[in-house]
């Protein structure tokens, strides 16, 4: 199967046709998911696209230490290079469903060998949208929104709107409407004129869930000793704890012992004895990333 790319980010075109990865099926989205690139396999799972000969080359794996690894790939004059993933890489974690996984973002780390070879940057995935099955684009980082060559921390978040190409002109669509998405990317382009070989990475590839505390139910039991109970389900990708309203010495909270690093899918349901005395509790809840395992 092909797929054509006319036009890239918000600022142009580029020429040239890219290919879907071999083998890509419908995956199972996680949010939460986090590729660190921990292994080679993991490494290989990833492909460069080079916009200079319209082929896919095998990402360059680099390991300083064990925990400090990324892929990287050269640029070719001022060709852009894209790095792609669909179902094979993490046994499908980064592709499937967004919505119903609920994620919010994508989050990745960059690598900007040398600043002023660079114009922008962006992410894009193949997916089903308003546009129908074709390429949904992030708005892009400009070369300006760095301040030096390195690494960079970036969001491409879902509360801002993504767009597609209808053949003439961009439109903008939530990306939150966006379902099988099929193949996700990373675009580094080049300034017209470069010299090529300044070398682009990237690290730390996660799909962001929506944080957000479980709705909770409460209840108290019948019988003696009658209990207070709550009941909640995790939220996809995050980790929830019971925490204790503290009044003393200092007003603040927490964690009740037991009650903490609580993944859903399954409703959780906590009970404590009912005393004379006031007490609340609440259910706090953060993201909770899971690395990818790429067999």
């Amino acid at each position: 199967m092909t797929k054509q790319r006319a036009c890239r980010g918000w600022y142009g075109c580029l020429a040239g046709a890219a290919w879907l990865l071999a083998g890509a099926s419908a995956g199972a989205a996680q949010a939460g998911a986090w590729e660190t690139f921990a292994t080679q396999a993991n490494a290989d799972a990833w492909l460069v696209y080079d916009y200079a000969d319209n082929n896919f080359y095998s990402a360059t794996w680099y390991q300083a230490v064990a925990g400090d690894e990324f892929i990287y790939t050269n640029y070719t004059g001022d060709a852009a290079v894209e790095f792609c993933a669909d179902a094979a890489a993490g046994s499908g974690a980064l592709v499937g469903d967004y919505p119903a996984a609920r994620v919010a973002g994508i989050g990745c780390e960059v690598l900007i060998g040398e600043l002023a070879a660079l114009e922008y940057l962006e992410c894009a995935l193949y997916a089903n949208g308003p546009g129908g099955f074709t390429y949904y684009y992030s708005a892009a980082y400009e070369a300006a929104d760095f301040a030096a060559s390195g690494w960079y921390t970036l969001l491409f978040s879902f509360d801002v709107p993504w767009v597609y190409f209808d053949g003439t002109q961009s439109v903008e669509v939530s990306a939150k409407s966006l379902t099988a998405i099929e193949e996700i990317d990373f675009t580094f382009v080049p300034q017209v004129g470069s010299a090529g070989g300044s070398f682009v990475g990237i690290d730390n590839v996660t799909l962001e869930p929506t944080l957000v505390a479980p709705t909770v139910a409460t209840a108290v039991t019948a019988g003696a000793p009658r209990q207070f109970a709550m009941s909640f389900t995790p939220g996809p990708g995050l980790a929830c704890q019971v925490e204790k309203r503290r009044q003393s010495p200092a007003v603040g909270w927490d964690a009740v012992v037991g009650q903490t690093g609580l993944l859903g899918p399954g409703v959780h349901r906590f009970e404590t004895p009912l005393t004379g005395a006031a007490e609340i509790f609440r259910v706090a809840a953060e993201v909770d990333y899971t690395p990818i395992v790429t067999p």
